[in-house]
């Protein structure tokens, strides 16, 4: 144990945790509904080509942020490197992806506040956005530490999941394969994945072991994927067909079990608010820091935004995630791939450098677009 902790350390670990409980949050619930869809290991091979993407996108975020002076948001990040231009087409990447990704949250939160109540999942939602739109309003440190309690929850929880029901899995339900499903899992399993808004945040943990940012993002990354495919492998492997899109409502059919329903519905709500205090602070901030505006009416946009979409009708989970997930989360790889080539004439030198060919960059920029036109199609 003293050779584990004098290898990485206390801001080492804390670093990579806030990887971890950023990335882990509502996504989770949905991968299995779209493994079944799709077919296990066609939506396998999709989900190990994304988190090796994503993997790479997010050590690139790491060098380029190493290299940048001051501030070091996305969108700050994109004017510095790529124009004024390209900082005004992230600064509406973010602003929109922003709002699906806290419309997101509002309906997961809803959908399991309502498994443990009983209420329609129209007021669980009003009632989980009354509480979650005040509560960002706190000052940001009080959340300092929210990223490395949830993660260590949801690591435990998945792993009692895992152990208490691996004897109920059906292997035949990992069989199978439908090819009008074949992308659906594409945009869910991207904006699972994805956690790239807190490599600034994990620079400053780590202090004055920057060197380790890379190794940090690698385990933040990879640890979500491991948490996730045990996710899946025993949600789809005892629910099957009954899968549902957030997970819990079919499993604990499947296995007739009111208190799988409770525990399942308890940790998905913690998990979404969990996610939904992280981030709704980040948007608030940025709306705040790089948009200028007042304080309040960055609090009071962070949530009437997406509660003005909800009101309107968009409560469909899957086709929200996807849409979101593919396009403006893929626009901005696109992005983080050129302001990695401007960034590699920075003075300053990083604590580590990512070289990819040439053909590298195309490919994945390809993969990015390709994606999002595909997710578009079928979503319309």
């Amino acid at each position: 144990m003293v050779i584990f902790e004098n290898k990485h350390g206390k801001n080492f670990w804390l670093a990579t945790l806030s990887l971890v409980g950023t990335t882990i949050g509502a996504g989770i619930f949905s991968l299995p509904y779209v493994f079944a869809k799709a077919g296990f290991f066609a939506a396998l091979a999709e989900f190990a080509i994304l988190v090796f993407i994503v993997l790479i996108i997010q050590q690139i975020l790491g060098e380029i942020t190493l290299r940048a002076s001051g501030h070091k948001r996305l969108v700050g990040l994109a004017s510095e490197y790529l124009g004024n231009l390209w900082g005004k087409s992230v600064t509406v990447s973010v602003l929109l992806g922003g709002i699906g990704v806290m419309l997101i949250y509002i309906i997961f939160g809803g959908r399991f506040f309502s498994l443990l109540t009983g209420l329609n999942e129209f007021w669980s939602a009003a009632i989980f956005f009354a509480v979650w739109f005040l509560a960002i309003l706190l000052p940001s440190k009080i959340f300092g530490k929210t990223e490395f309690y949830i993660s260590s929850i949801m690591i435990l929880a998945v792993a009692a999941i895992l152990i208490f029901n691996f004897g109920y899995i059906d292997w035949n339900n990992f069989r199978g394969f439908d090819i009008k499903n074949t992308f659906l899992p594409y945009g869910v399993i991207l904006f699972a994945i994805t956690g790239y808004t807190v490599i600034p945040k994990m620079e400053d943990l780590l202090g004055a072991e920057k060197h380790k940012l890379k190794k940090a993002i690698q385990y933040g990354t990879l640890i979500p994927a491991i948490i996730y495919l045990a996710f899946v492998m025993v949600i789809l492997g005892v629910s099957g067909q009954m899968t549902s899109p957030d997970a819990v409502l079919g499993f604990s059919q499947a296995l007739n079990s009111r208190w799988m329903m409770f525990f399942g519905s308890l940790l998905g709500l913690f998990a979404v608010a969990g996610a939904a205090l992280s981030y709704g602070v980040y948007f608030r901030e940025t709306l705040w820091y790089d948009l200028k505006l007042s304080r309040l009416s960055a609090w009071a946009l962070t949530g009437l935004m997406p509660l003005l979409l909800f009101l309107l009708g968009a409560r469909d989970i899957i086709p929200t995630i996807n849409i979101v997930g593919a396009v403006f989360f893929g626009f901005q790889v696109v992005v983080i791939l050129m302001m990695h080539k401007k960034s590699q004439k920075s003075e300053i030198q990083p604590a580590y450098k990512i070289s990819l060919s040439k053909p590298s960059y195309y490919i994945i920029g390809a993969i990015a677009i390709l994606g999002a036109i595909l997710e578009i199609w079928f979503s319309l």
